[in-house]
């Protein structure tokens, strides 16, 4: 059953529920839910600029990047 289809029958039970501390506890999670989200997609904008930074280093110098199994062989050392 894809996600579409589960929020679609959670819609309907919880349409025909009439607990109010059920009805305020799913409410809480779904407003945790949402903070959450937003959350994620919030990055400062100092890890931005260090990120574009690391690309325009690896871009104006490429060779600077290590083959990952020699990496790992190196940090195992």
């Amino acid at each position: 059953m894809d996600i579409q289809a589960q929020k679609a029958i959670i819609i309907e039970q919880f349409k025909q529920v009439s607990d109010v501390n059920l009805i305020n506890a799913i409410k809480n999670l779904l407003d945790y839910a949402l903070k959450k989200e937003q959350e994620s997609f919030d990055i400062p904008e100092a890890h931005q600029k260090l990120v574009l930074e690391r690309f325009d280093k690896v871009r104006k110098n490429p060779e600077r990047l290590l083959d990952w199994d020699e990496a790992k062989k190196t940090l195992k050392a």
